[in-house]
């Protein structure tokens, strides 16, 4: 009658220890799994959380505010113009991080838009300029603002066939206290709307 052999105690307790190896890479793999996605939906809900900024990289969009301005040649804010005044448009440009950054301020990024409520009144990309729209990539200092060169609007609308000047035979708006909102728009980055009136 042959004899039934039981595996050994040594045998018994390698197959214990590799169970308990496999079971632990498993629990280790779903919480992996998990810690992923609970990863993947904070970034579906927070998407604006703070960039990684390298000092003399371009500028993250998040780094960068853009604010426009109304008023006088001599950077004179004003918000009410009279018949014989003459609205001039600015934007200000700010690193709002705490590293330097190269940013493009150039013609070919920089627009300005004037609505009168849903009505698109004007926008510079119409303007017929004398020389070709270029880059002009500057370094952005956190902190400090930087101001464009004024530019007159000669209360006329826009079209992008005719041009946005008087001389391009454009036709004067409506003024009598009729109300105007100004936006610049700088390498993709859009200001808050600023309001003003003309009388």
């Amino acid at each position: 009658m042959p004899n039934n052999y039981g595996p050994s105690a040594g045998v018994i307790r390698a197959r214990r220890i590799t169970v308990l190896l496999v079971f632990i890479g498993l629990i280790w793999g779903v919480v992996a799994a998990a810690l992923g996605v609970v990863n993947w939906v904070g970034g579906l809900f927070h998407p604006n959380q703070a960039p990684t900024m390298v000092a003399g990289a371009d500028c993250q969009p998040q780094q960068v505010k853009i604010e426009a301005h109304v008023g006088t040649s001599d950077y004179g804010l004003q918000n009410a113009f009279n018949p014989t005044d003459t609205p001039y448009l600015w934007f200000t440009v700010t690193n709002t991080g705490s590293v330097d950054c190269k940013f493009n301020v150039g013609s070919s990024v920089t627009y300005y838009n004037i609505k009168s409520g849903s009505d698109g009144i004007w926008t510079s990309k119409d303007c017929k300029l004398s020389s070709a729209r270029t880059d002009f990539v500057t370094t952005l200092n956190p902190a400090t603002p930087m101001n464009s060169a004024p530019s007159d609007w000669q209360r006329v609308r826009s079209s992008a066939s005719s041009g946005c000047t008087l001389a391009d035979g454009q036709p004067s708006v409506t003024a009598n206290g009729a109300s105007y909102v100004l936006t610049a728009e700088v390498n993709g980055n859009i200001s808050d709307g600023v309001q003003f009136v003309l009388n």
